[in-house]
């Protein structure tokens, strides 16, 4: 049987945005999320994070530092009972048109063959225009975040071709939940 997925994009919405980021104590997890990201895995969601890191191919950080870094982010999440089922990266520079690389959906696609996710039940929360257009691409829910980058976003919210919840943060995107079991029970 398919489950649903929770794909999260990482800087601005996992954890507090800073560019770059490649050091586990820059790590700030924004208040409410464990909590809610708990409660997502609880109603069944499979937890999985989607992040371009261009960084590693910039020369900024390398594979150990960003392997670092998400060791950090399963540790300080693990705290909330919160557990990932897979953190999958593109380290590439944007100027390679490689095809893992947000926009792209390639990433989602691979991870509902290998993880038996239900595309068109699953959100990608993210916070600018590659996470929805990538969401939108793979047949999954977008859902805008108005942390990191997602002020610049919502600007151009009217120009998608699909209705987008936006939300201030993270701990608020739960009340997706509860439309979700109302859906279901009418």
């Amino acid at each position: 049987m398919l489950k649903p997925a929770l794909f999260l994009d990482r800087d601005g919405v996992v954890i507090d945005y800073i560019p770059y980021l490649s050091k586990p104590e820059q790590i700030k997890i924004p208040d409410g999320a464990g909590e809610a990201l708990k409660q997502w895995q609880d109603a069944g969601y499979r937890l999985i994070l989607i992040t371009n890191q261009s960084g590693v191919e910039r020369g900024y950080f390398t594979l150990n530092e960003l392997e670092a870094v998400h060791r950090r982010i399963i540790n300080e999440y693990q705290k909330f009972g919160v557990d990932f089922h897979d953190i999958l990266t593109c380290p590439h520079h944007p100027s390679k048109g490689c095809q893992c690389r947000k926009p792209s959906p390639y990433l989602i696609l691979e991870a509902s063959k290998k993880y038996r996710i239900s595309i068109y039940q699953s959100f990608l929360i993210g916070d600018s225009a590659s996470d929805l257009e990538c969401a939108i691409r793979s047949g999954c829910q977008p859902v805008l975040l108005l942390t990191g980058r997602g002020k610049y976003t919502v600007q151009q919210i009217d120009n998608y071709p699909v209705k987008i919840p936006v939300y201030n943060k993270l701990s608020q995107t739960v009340e997706l939940l509860s439309k979700i079991r109302t859906e279901v029970e009418s």
